[in-house]
């Protein structure tokens, strides 16, 4: 069964009623103010959001949605370490965990499947070690997040990320780094974490799977399941020894193999003119392969753009 995901926000729902749009807040105007009243007007932007993800969940069993990307915005500035804050010293915490806790038993009773995707700043292997402390940290929040949801901690609610589009000196030291950095993570990060291929740059579909699959099953004896992008992959092909292109079924197919559960795989089109923006809507609809996938569609257009799929699904 091919199931389609909603990326982080509803355009029919926001049309329904404009309120139910996310609220940010940027450093910049949290350090405007005392930092109590920023904190207490930064507890009550979050605990609306959580609320929107709430309805989010609700509109996706309306429209027959049965995957939703969590927004990796939910809890705005909490992971800036300059500000050193405690969300769960937050005025209205008490709240704020209810919702989570809601949150995760409205995905449970609709059968919605959840994810997260934060950030391309997380790089587990970057040469500098501010970027894996804080890309640890980082990766350690949005487990915590998803465990106050009660959700479970394996690949049913993957955390998704990039594995990096900056220099290393070779793939296997980029990787030796990461494993190290990935040991450091919560137990919640690590039996979530997946990676997906880049859309430029070394990572492509097939090398991430050389390294992030085939190198580290020699070398560690575990792998990570990895998530197929086909827009990232049309930007950024693999190609195999003779110069030709690696087709999609293969690459496919590969990927799928190395999840334990149905995998969550990206969706889209690209604007035109351009290789990697994603487009607003969709001239064609993801492949099933005859497979159980979940598809996270990341167009532009939101569910205005596919829900129009989910009859042929």
């Amino acid at each position: 069964m091919t199931k389609y995901g909603l990326v982080c926000i509803s355009e029919l729902l926001r049309d329904k009623d404009p309120n139910l749009a996310f609220k940010t807040m940027t450093r910049t105007q949290f350090l405007k103010k005392d930092r109590d009243e920023s904190i207490q007007e930064l507890s009550k932007r979050i605990s609306h959001n959580l609320t929107v993800t709430i309805e989010t969940l609700k509109h996706c069993k309306e429209v027959g949605i049965k995957h939703y990307r969590l927004s990796c915005k939910l809890f705005p500035l909490v992971t800036d370490p300059t500000l050193k804050l405690l969300v769960n010293l937050f005025p209205y915490w008490d709240i704020l965990e209810q919702k989570l806790v809601e949150i995760g038993r409205v995905a449970r009773e609709l059968n919605i499947s959840l994810s997260i995707h934060p950030d391309q700043f997380v790089v587990l292997g970057s040469d500098s070690d501010d970027v894996c402390n804080k890309s640890i940290a980082e990766l350690n929040f949005h487990a915590w997040i998803m465990d106050q949801m009660r959700l479970p901690q394996d690949y049913t609610c993957p955390i998704n990320i990039h594995p990096s589009l900056s220099n290393f000196s070779s793939p296997e030291a980029f990787i030796n780094k990461l494993v190290l950095n990935f040991f450091k993570c919560d137990i919640g990060v690590r039996n979530r974490l997946v990676f997906e291929n880049e859309d430029k740059g070394f990572w492509t579909a097939q090398n991430l799977y050389e390294y992030f699959n085939l190198y580290m099953k020699q070398q560690y004896n575990f792998h990570f399941p990895l998530t197929f992008d086909n827009l990232h992959d049309d930007a950024n092909p693999s190609l195999d020894s003779s110069g030709q292109r690696i087709p999609f079924e293969k690459l496919f197919m590969k990927y799928y193999q190395t999840w334990p559960v149905v995998p969550v795989f990206h969706w889209s089109e690209a604007e035109a003119g351009t290789k990697r923006n994603h487009a607003k809507s969709l001239t064609t609809c993801p492949p099933d392969m005859g497979l159980d996938i979940t598809w996270e569609m990341e167009i532009k257009g939101k569910d205005k753009a596919f829900v129009h799929l989910l009859k042929r699904s």
